[in-house]
Order: C-alpha cells, then structure tokens, then sequence
C-alpha cells in the first residue's frame, strides 16, 4: 500500500456550506464515555488520523481552518437522509474520483478548492465512512448555532447511535488557539497581544495551507516544494505587511539555513515539545521589549507534513530528491505526527 500524497484532507476539502436544510441536534454537553465498540472502530483511528490534520474539531470557523470539520461532513452527507451503504458509496465514489459534480457540498468548492486525487490504503475511506454515519464525533463549539443558522433546520437522521447525543471526544493536541492568554511563558502574557499573535499566526497558516494545497492539486507533492521555495516568503511577507509585523518561522532543524534557531528559540522549542508530548495544551509565549511584543507557538506536525518532513526512509524518493536538490543542507526530515516542527516567530508594536 502506498503512503498518501495528502492526508485525508482529500475527503473533506469538498465539504463546506451548502444552501439546502436540514435539522441540527447538538450533542448533549456532559461528558459521556465512549463505548468500547466506538473506541476500537478502526475508523474512529484513521479519521483521527488521516482526517483531523486539515479537520480539526478545534481550528477556529474561520481563522486558521483550511476545510470543515467532520461534524460538518456527517451532517451534510446526512441532508438526503440515506441508508447507510448508499452512504458510504458515496463517500467512496466521490474520494475514488473527485469531481465537483459528484459534490455534496459546493459551498466548500468554492472556499478551499477542489480536492486533488490520491491514493489511500485499501478500505481506509469505506472505513472512516461507515464510522461517520454509525457514531457521533466531535464538534467544534461554534458548530451546532453556525448549522442552525446557515445550514439547516428541522431534524437530521438519526442512524445507529443518536446523532443528538454522544460523547465529545478528546481533542487533538496540536490545535492551536485554546486557552490563550491564560497559560505561563517566559515573560509577560498579555490577552490582547496573545490574541494578536495568534490572529497573525492563523492567517498565515491558513494562507500558506491553501496555497500549499493548490500547488499539490495542481502537479503533486514534487510540485510543492517547487511552491515551498520560491513562494512560502513572499507569503508570509504579504501577512506581515498586512498586520505590520515581522513574521517568521523558525526551527532547531530548518530546511532553509535563514530559519535557523538561536539558542533562545531553541529553549522555547523544546519548552513546547515537553508540553505537547506530555499531553498538554502549549500556550503562546510572548516578551515584551522596547515597546514591542515578540510572540511565539509551535509548529506542530501533521500527516500532511510528514510527506516532505517525515522520516527519510518514509519520503517518496522522487520527493527526497527534490528537498535535497533545493535544500542542500536541509535537516527538517524525521518527524513524526504530532510534534514540533519549530515555532512562529511574530514580532510587533505594543497596542497604546
């Protein structure tokens, strides 16, 4: 079986708004365990996964998020209320051989683009499928009004488990944004600077993920990196000219030698991987100094990273190839999912 060319953001950068209706029932707000039948579907894995890398239950509506979440993909999905086989076949048809008219979910088409085709592990995609429409999953918190208000009203199926109720489910470690201002750092925190900080650091992640998207939809994953050396600066500089500041991201393993940490970025780098691999949310740092405001977050992997920052032996050759011809020196290889890749550097004038 051959490793994917993306994760499975192919699934679901179809989904976004669509203009038909149907009802919403938000999950009941107490925590609930999960049955031992849910825990060991070998969906429930592979959408965490493949699918929460572009999917995050926690990434902001807007801000920061490159496709909709999968509460968003079960409900849309449900809108025609199918049984469940013609709703796995459709899930598959479309993913086997995406095309906007097989869409169920336009809206999204036109907010992030048409996926690109991939290949995926055999019964992956029927898998994830036959778990989205058994089992409830989690939401994002502004889910359940944003439906109500814009996308349905009434009832929605229920099929298998009731989709009104369920358990939501530990989020992921690598999301970025919760708790801000309310976490220690080295320095002083700062709501409003935290709050700035973050803005600049999702804006540019979203634009350099969709711009990243579109370069592999359009050749490939050898493709991208073309993009990735010729256009992620210039990007990035467009966002710290929007919000005049400096914008940076660096690593302790850059791939460009101009990213490369100094030993106080290296401190905060490794301050963030004992956070998130002891399981905990990372909180933005931030140092005041002569007037200005230096934010820093981690750069968390994901499977989508891992194609061109995984580890060596798990990279395409012909991609391998490709990093080395334009990156002589890099050393941004030997990840793996869920830890830190480096960190946003973003530098700006203190609010008055």
């Amino acid at each position: 079986m051959k490793t994917f060319l993306l994760p499975f953001l192919a699934f679901f950068l179809l989904f976004g708004c669509q203009d038909k209706k149907a009802g919403y029932t938000a999950p009941e707000k107490a925590e609930m365990k999960i049955s031992s039948q849910q825990q060991d579907h070998q969906g429930k894995k592979l959408m965490e996964t493949y699918c929460y890398a572009c999917h995050s239950p926690s990434a902001p509506m807007n801000e920061g998020r490159i496709a909709p979440p999968m509460a968003a993909v079960k409900a849309h999905y449900l809108l025609n209320k199918p049984k469940r086989e013609a709703f796995v076949q459709q899930v598959v048809s479309f993913v086997e051989e995406p095309a906007a008219g097989k869409s169920m979910m336009p809206g999204a088409i036109r907010k992030f683009g048409l996926m690109p085709y991939q290949q995926f592990p055999d019964g992956a995609v029927e898998k994830i499928a036959e778990y989205l429409y058994d089992y409830q999953v989690e939401e994002p918190e502004w889910f359940a009004k944003h439906w109500k208000e814009g996308s349905g009203n009434g009832k929605y199926r229920q099929q298998g488990r009731q989709m009104g109720k369920g358990m939501r489910q530990g989020q992921d470690s690598g999301k970025m944004g919760k708790g801000i201002g309310q976490g220690k750092g080295m320095g002083m925190q700062r709501q409003n600077g935290a709050d700035k900080g973050m803005e600049i650091a999702l804006e540019t992640k979203k634009l350099l993920g969709q711009n990243l998207i579109r370069a592999i939809q359009k050749e490939g994953t050898v493709h991208a990196l073309d993009f990735c050396n010729v256009e992620a600066i210039p990007l990035t500089a467009s966002m710290a000219k929007k919000y005049n500041a400096s914008v940076q991201r660096i690593s302790d393993k850059p791939r460009n030698t101009a990213n490369a940490a100094n030993a106080e970025e290296t401190a905060l780098i490794d301050l963030f991987s004992h956070q998130i691999s002891a399981g905990k949310d990372p909180q933005p740092v931030l140092m005041p100094q002569n007037g200005k405001t230096r934010f820093y977050y981690p750069i968390v992997t994901n499977t989508m990273c891992l194609q061109c920052h995984g580890k060596p032996e798990d990279i395409e050759p012909q991609v391998k190839e490709k990093i080395l011809k334009l990156y002589p020196q890099d050393k941004a290889v030997g990840y793996s999912e869920n830890e830190v890749r480096g960190i946003w550097k973003i530098e700006f004038q203190n609010s008055r």
